[in-house]
């Protein structure tokens, strides 16, 4: 079914899977559970596994196996609640070639195909912190209907971008709370100047920041890295403390 999993023996996903089963899926058929990504991180795999894809398939099979997409089922629905940096990824490095047949493999987390009533299975989503309904200007919470449909249709949040580069230059540590790197994202939304057209000409951090080569390295331009300086003094610093990874002056 898919160039990248095309060894797996895994069946493709029915709507009746219950949890704990591994299955494969189309990525067209998942629907995203959040607003935005940052471009950033999503922009380095995506070059990197494009670069894979090419030069060394059977690696980036073997990344995708081992790395199952956590799903909900309801109905004709098959709600993406985790990875979704890497599936969107996964679709800008290969959607021209592949099209609809890049798949991943899926692990059943609920089929709530039982649930008749729309608050009780969002609520029961948002309780679970399988939901985050927040757009990428950090406005919210939005009605869950107005999610994206699809994996292509999520926008970049410019913070989302600085928080990944942040942690990437070990600012915080990676952290399993829920939605870590949003509330990081949050948190710099409220105090660091992202929009940096008087000096760059450009409208977002994500415009004049960085750039990342077809390898897949990010190098900052000389305007990214004065953000990301900023941005680096405000992590460790007293008004940081209780974000999920905070490490506070070394």
């Amino acid at each position: 079914m898919s160039k990248l999993i095309c060894k797996s023996n895994h069946p493709v996903c029915p709507k009746d899977a219950q949890p704990g089963g591994i299955h494969q899926l189309p990525i067209s058929k998942l629907s995203p559970t959040q607003f935005a990504v940052g471009k950033a991180e999503v922009e380095i795999k995506s070059k990197r596994m494009k670069h894979k894809h090419k030069h060394n398939p059977q690696k980036l099979h073997d990344y995708l196996v081992t790395r199952p997409v956590p799903v909900v089922i309801r109905g004709n629905k098959f709600y993406l609640v985790d990875h979704h940096h890497m599936v969107r990824s996964l679709h800008e490095a290969l959607h021209a070639e592949l099209g609809e047949k890049i798949c991943v493999l899926v692990e059943v987390v609920w089929n709530a195909t039982p649930v008749l009533d729309d608050v009780y299975f969002w609520r029961t989503m948002y309780e679970r912190n399988w939901v985050y309904l927040y757009e990428r200007d950090g406005g919210g919470p939005q009605p869950p209907k107005s999610l994206p449909k699809k994996i292509e249709d999520m926008q970049y949040d410019a913070y989302r971008s600085l928080a990944w580069i942040i942690r990437s230059k070990q600012g915080y540590i990676k952290d399993d709370a829920p939605f870590a790197e949003f509330r990081w994202a949050d948190f710099f939304r409220k105090r660091v100047l992202v929009d940096k057209d008087v000096l760059a000409g450009k409208s977002s951090f994500d415009d004049f920041a960085f750039i990342v080569d077809e390898q897949g390295r990010l190098e900052l331009t000389g305007d990214g890295e004065e953000v990301v300086e900023d941005a680096m003094n405000l992590v460790r610093s007293p008004e940081a403390h209780g974000l999920p990874g905070y490490i506070g002056t070394r």
